[in-house]
């Protein structure tokens, strides 16, 4: 077992069950690491519900005594800063700390009024180098239409910039959008229930297009079931004409958008998931593409399908774990391999070789089988769930991470945060 290097982290800000003292700490430690820079951060904007919010009262969704917990955690392109979405309605920017062991505080900080469902940032953004075209970010809410906010560094106000049209013509009601994802420097991809995709223009209302693979088979499932969980991840914005997508079904989708069509690449039951499984969280793609790795809720395995056998299953990934009813969501690049957390505070790795041969060890390197056991990397001496894991896109040696409780557990301590360690 290896000691990660610890670079940085948010320290106490986010441990306990009171955000109203969250907020508190959180400015303390701001006004605290700001005064000694020679360069001005932009104020934190407060919350809404910041005065006379009493303790254990819910407020529009905000529970005082729920753990404060990272929702989203994204790099931008040049790895010199972070965007986090939390639950406790706030999107907080953070910039690298010069000095190793310093305090990872918000460089910005921002709060929506109501709960945020997903969110995406745009892949070309940079708090240094990015323009006000791709210095933002998109945020589904229930019962709101899609907004795109600014993470300009020089924006004072965060009122959405644009809104897009979810409403849903035969019923006039919002239709919840439950992932998003770019897929061009101009254009982005929803998911809703009921297996339906969208695609928008940012500078147009209404979408483009949707679709929706909508069978027989399909109909008869609970609308909860098929919703569009996530797409698959990408790290640059070169013209795909295939996108991937996946549902609670556990299916994974194929998005044509060339004809605007769907298509079934792969059910629960390829996979071998029994029903009532939790659904698919998360795609990703070796670096060669020929394999995707899906990750799931209420699981013991990632399952390994290749893209040039249909996406077939051809291998799993054996966690050592089950993730349950909380999300987890892993990073793969060519020099980490494969990296998720674990719910103790450990990060495991799979290297890249095994990872773009598919889960396998090379032919040429003969090693043994028992190679498929992940290294395992200690990075949080507290314990806590390791629920997001990314590397930097400039700098892979040097990767986020968000600690976090279970928040279906009342009784265990709460120890939640950001983290940057090194490998």
């Amino acid at each position: 077992m290896s000691r990660l290097n610890m670079v940085c982290d948010t320290r106490d800000t986010f441990y306990g069950r009171n955000v109203f003292e969250t907020w508190k700490k959180e400015q303390r430690w701001w006004i605290h690491e700001t005064s000694q820079l020679d360069y001005q951060f932009p104020e934190l904007e407060p919350s809404r519900f910041e005065e006379g919010l009493q303790c254990g009262t819910v407020t529009n969704g905000i529970n005082c005594a729920e753990p404060t917990i990272c929702l989203n955690l994204c790099w931008s392109r040049d790895g010199t800063s972070l965007v986090a979405v939390f639950n406790d309605y706030g999107v907080r920017q953070y910039l690298v700390p010069e000095i190793s062991g310093s305090p990872l505080i918000p460089f910005k900080r921002f709060f929506r009024p109501q709960s945020i469902v997903e969110s995406c940032v745009h892949p070309l953004y940079s708090i240094f180098d990015g323009d006000k075209g791709v210095n933002v970010m998109l945020s589904s809410s229930k019962e709101l239409p899609l907004q795109l906010f600014s993470l300009s560094p020089h924006a004072s106000e965060h009122a959405p910039l644009y809104s897009y049209s979810v409403a849903n013509v035969e019923n006039e009601r919002f239709e919840t959008m439950y992932s998003l994802s770019f897929h061009q420097e101009s254009a982005f991809l929803a998911g809703s229930s009921r297996n339906k995709i969208f695609a928008y223009d940012l500078n147009r209302k209404h979408p483009v297009w949707s679709s929706t693979r909508d069978n027989l088979k399909m109909r008869r499932r609970p609308a909860h079931r098929s919703i569009v969980s996530c797409f698959d991840e990408i790290i640059d914005l070169e013209h795909k004409p295939m996108r991937f997508a996946a549902t609670y079904n556990n299916d994974v989708l194929g998005v044509d958008l060339r004809c605007q069509k769907l298509a079934l690449l792969a059910s629960g039951e390829d996979l071998g998931i029994k029903s009532g499984s939790g659904g698919i969280v998360q795609l990703l793609f070796s670096v060669n593409k020929h394999f995707m790795y899906v990750i799931k809720r209420n699981s013991k395995f990632i399952d390994i399908l290749d893209a040039r056998r249909g996406f077939s299953k051809i291998n799993e990934l054996a966690l050592p774990f089950k993730i349950g009813s909380q999300k987890f969501k892993a990073t793969l690049d060519i020099l980490n391999g494969l990296l998720i957390g674990t719910i103790d505070g450990y990060i495991l790795q799979w290297p890249s070789d095994m990872v773009e041969f598919g889960g396998l060890v090379s032919r040429e390197e003969q090693q043994p089988q028992s190679e498929r056991i992940p290294v395992i990397l200690e990075v949080d001496q507290r314990r806590s769930r390791v629920n997001i894991v990314k590397s930097n896109p400039a700098n892979p040696q040097l990767i986020a991470t968000s600690f976090s409780p279970d928040k279906f557990d009342s009784e265990c301590e709460v120890l939640s945060g950001i983290s940057l360690v090194e490998l």
